[in-house]
């Protein structure tokens, strides 16, 4: 079935957060993953992802609502069969700042009483969430209009006995109800305000929702039991409860969680959205903490293959077809579209921003007398020189030498040969603009946006014509693109608690970078990464954590470091936001120890140079391999 129009589009690449989405507009655009069809388990599972990976995408996208949308929408198999053989349903619940703030406002609590507000809290949020996902079952498994409203007022009446007790209350629709919980949780809020003042609540007036008191998750155990009764939904249907940015919760809410996953056999499974580093805990309040592989599953999107896997010596990437795939769909699903006049096919990323200069692979004269070699020579240490002569001509010279090195030559030159009105050319094209954005859909739409800013009206039609002049400069992208870069680097000083240390975190990794690219002879691997080991500061430790949390520093991953989320030890690439505004390549390349990074930070001017003569021989380097 064709999606049908919207009423109004809108520019989707000025939106960034899933947040910001009609349920249309994210089924619209959304690319399912290995991360996601892996979520679609009876199994307890927390999701780890940096900020923008797209997390609250995921877990909108496995509400039941929004997989209806999509099995009616779209040729997804999957989600056909999912929806139409009720296997899974889905109910997504933001842990909105809103009232996880109101728990931690509140410090004259006592641990008990915090953890009663925050079980009654969870509870009533819970059970407003699942009301809108009760609808969508009963629009789905139920045909003819007044089948589904005889449906719903059934529903409503007993969810009204269930959760609103001690009163003659009863709705004759779930809108209602749903309006009902929302003022009883706002009710709640003043009762508890007022009880400080007083120190007690009043005879005459009863305690807000009283049935949300009860065992955590109770009520909205209750209320799927009585949906499946109507709905004759089998026992075996798995339910999901998609708890969404989990970082904003504390360690004691995370173990009160985890002891439902440990002790709850049921047909309801947790799946909880939280960035890296922030599943505070596994602890549980029954004594028996929870057991990775064995209570719960890890899945962590940062290394999600059909985002981030890249095939050697292949021109399309997987990758790299990710962010093609979100340009393509982010045309198609906005206003962009109707600035043609025609309809003929949507243009790629590649159409727009053109091919990279030095990133994408060309076929270069490599001779001993060639261009190429004369700048090899100029720039790179004699150990890459004398073993590039001795390659020249060889089927091993294109995979030990040109393919590494040809892009860090082009860059260096570009940059000495920065004078007077010259510009900057080299962060352009479609490869560059998705590698810079690491992978990560929100910054990839930032970047997206960024560029086609430039674009006037009438480009904008010849970019939907599909016309060679609606391409944009790549001067004027490398200008788009580090200034993206530099304003990417400069909104963490203002981060709360750690964000001047960050900053300066940051920009010592990257300095020393880029003295090691522009100022060190060149070979095949340059430094874009940090090691670390066990002797870090927990100062250091904590910088480096928050870093990979927002997605600015990455742990590299490979056959040889297979640990997705190492522990005070390990090596971490700086992200590729950050190359632009350094000067830098986005490559994975070698890493130096930290202490030998803050060693050459705290060098006089004079010393740094000296130190970079030297060819870096105090430096302890790592190979990771290039995977560019």
């Amino acid at each position: 079935m064709e999606n049908e129009p919207f009423k109004h589009r809108r520019n989707l690449f000025e939106l960034d957060n899933a947040r910001n989405l009609s349920m249309q507009e994210l089924v619209e655009t959304f690319i399912p993953t290995q991360s996601f069809w892996r979520l679609l388990s009876a199994k307890h599972q927390v999701v780890l992802g940096a900020r923008g990976q797209g997390k609250t995408a995921l877990a909108k996208m496995l509400s039941h609502d929004h997989l209806a949308l999509m099995a009616k929408t779209r040729d997804e198999p999957r989600a056909k069969s999912a929806i139409r053989d009720r296997e899974f349903i889905g109910i997504y619940l933001p842990t909105r700042l809103e009232w996880v703030g109101g728990l931690r406002n509140k410090p004259w609590l006592n641990e008990r009483e915090r953890e009663e507000l925050f079980q009654w809290r969870l509870n009533i949020a819970s059970c407003i969430a699942f009301i809108p996902i009760a609808c969508s079952c009963i629009s789905t498994y139920i045909e003819g209009k007044v089948k589904q409203v005889q449906a719903e007022r059934e529903l409503a009446h007993l969810l009204s006995k269930d959760w609103i007790v001690g009163t003659e209350l009863e709705f004759d629709d779930l809108l209602q109800l749903r309006q009902h919980l929302e003022n009883t949780d706002y009710r709640k809020q003043i009762q508890i305000l007022s009880q400080r003042t007083s120190g007690h609540i009043p005879d005459d007036e009863k305690p807000e929702g009283l049935a949300f008191g009860l065992e955590l998750f109770t009520p909205l155990r209750q209320g799927i039991r009585q949906l499946s009764r109507i709905l004759s939904i089998d026992t075996n249907c798995t339910w999901l409860l998609c708890l969404d940015e989990a970082e904003f919760l504390e360690e004691m809410d995370h173990r009160i969680i985890n002891s439902h996953m440990r002790a709850y056999p049921d047909n309801l499974f947790f799946k909880l959205t939280t960035m890296p580093y922030c599943h505070y805990t596994l602890d549980t309040n029954i004594g028996v903490p929870l057991v990775p592989g064995q209570d719960f599953a890890y899945v962590n999107m940062d290394s999600d293959r059909v985002i981030t896997a890249r095939a050697r010596g292949d021109s399309d990437t997987i990758g790299t077809m990710f962010g093609r795939t979100l340009f393509r769909k982010l045309i198609e699903a906005s206003d962009l579209k109707s600035v043609a006049s025609d309809n003929r096919e949507i243009p790629s990323a590649a159409d727009v921003l053109g091919e990279s200069e030095i990133l994408d692979p060309k076929r270069e004269d490599w001779s001993l007398e060639s261009e190429n070699m004369k700048l090899l020579e100029k720039y790179a240490s004699p150990e890459t020189i004398e073993r590039a002569r001795r390659l020249v001509g060889t089927p091993g010279f294109s995979p030990a030498i040109s393919r590494k090195i040809n892009g860090p030559l082009l860059l260096r030159k570009q940059v000495d040969e920065l004078k007077g009105n010259k510009a900057l050319t080299a962060y352009s094209g479609a490869r560059m603009a998705i590698r810079c954005a690491d992978d990560n859909p929100r910054h990839l739409i930032r970047i997206f946006n960024a560029l086609l800013m430039l674009m006037t009206s009438e480009q904008k039609q010849l970019m939907v014509r599909r016309l060679k002049a609606s391409r944009i400069s790549p001067a004027d992208q490398t200008r788009a693109m580090r200034t993206l870069s530099t304003s990417t680097l400069n909104q963490y000083r203002s981060f709360p608690r750690v964000g001047p240390e960050l900053h300066k975190f940051l920009c010592m990794l990257g300095e020393y970078m880029h003295a090691d690219l522009h100022e060190n002879p060149l070979t095949t691997d340059q430094i874009t990464s940090v090691a670390i080991d066990n002797t870090i500061s927990d100062m250091d430790w904590n910088l480096v954590r928050t870093a990979v949390s927002y997605g600015l520093l990455h742990p590299n991953v490979g056959s040889r470091n297979p640990d997705e989320m190492p522990w005070r030890e390990g090596t971490y690439h700086l992200a590729y936001a950050f190359a632009p505004h350094f000067l830098l390549l986005p490559r994975h390349g070698k890493s130096a120890k930290l202490a030998t990074i803050r060693e050459f930070k705290g060098l006089s001017q004079k010393a740094k140079e000296a130190f970079v003569k030297s060819g870096y021989k105090q430096v302890s380097l790592f190979d990771e391999g290039d995977i560019s």
